[in-house]
């Protein structure tokens, strides 16, 4: 057998189990057609990062991060009392020794706008701290594929992959928030959803925002 049909025929064992799984979980479960290609490119040699962001972003992405949003006062005075256990009620670990994953919501004032690195933030106060959110467009951390249960290594073909997926989203993340994060300044009162990684009960809340509320002006990925 040729080294191209070995691989089409891996490819398409990948694709039946994949696609098998899914309808032992989900029922019946039903592919669009953008995430049957986003399903056969993630298993393929041909993967493209933003495309599968694109293909999941509406349908399942969103979803699980309203569905996993907490306030952040709760989330930071849980914190604050333990990060473990904080982060076993209100967050996710990727894996053992990983950053705990929270989604959050909160409401604040401007503090300080800086655009004068490519690692670009917004500071935000709330009554008591303040936030750091990341603005770009170097950011730090994959905290948005972190929180994701559904984006696993394992279903990859490589860490190469898996990366560029933690960098999609985040791009589309931060383009679809890009229109309020512009008007930012000091003194403006927003509220905002985003993603944090912490690794220390002492460490700032440093987030990436997935929606931003500024002054009435909504702006969501």
């Amino acid at each position: 057998m040729s080294g191209n049909a070995i691989r089409q025929l891996t490819l398409a064992v990948a694709l039946t189990a994949a696609l098998g799984g899914a309808l032992a979980l989900g029922g019946c479960k039903v592919l669009t057609i953008e995430e049957d290609r986003a399903l056969r490119a993630r298993l393929g040699g041909d993967f493209d990062a933003p495309r599968y962001v694109d293909a999941i972003w509406a349908s399942k992405v969103m979803p699980a991060i309203h569905a996993e949003t907490r306030p952040l006062p709760v989330v930071a005075s849980a914190i604050d009392r333990g990060l473990d256990k904080a982060g076993a009620t209100l967050g996710r670990r990727v894996g053992d020794g990983s950053a705990w994953t929270f989604v959050l919501e909160g409401e604040g004032v401007v503090t300080k706008v800086d655009t004068t690195t490519p690692r670009g933030s917004v500071d935000v106060a709330l009554p008591d701290r303040v936030v750091h959110i990341q603005t770009g467009p170097v950011v730090s951390e994959t905290a948005i594929r972190d929180a994701l249960p559904f984006v696993a290594f394992n279903d990859f073909t490589d860490q190469l992959a898996f990366a560029e997926v933690g960098r999609a989203l985040t791009a589309k993340a931060l383009a679809g928030v890009r229109p309020a994060l512009d008007q930012l300044q000091p003194g403006r009162r927003i509220r905002f959803i985003g993603v944090a990684n912490v690794r220390s009960a002492g460490d700032p809340l440093v987030v990436t925002p997935v929606s931003v509320t500024a002054d009435g002006k909504a702006s969501a990925s």
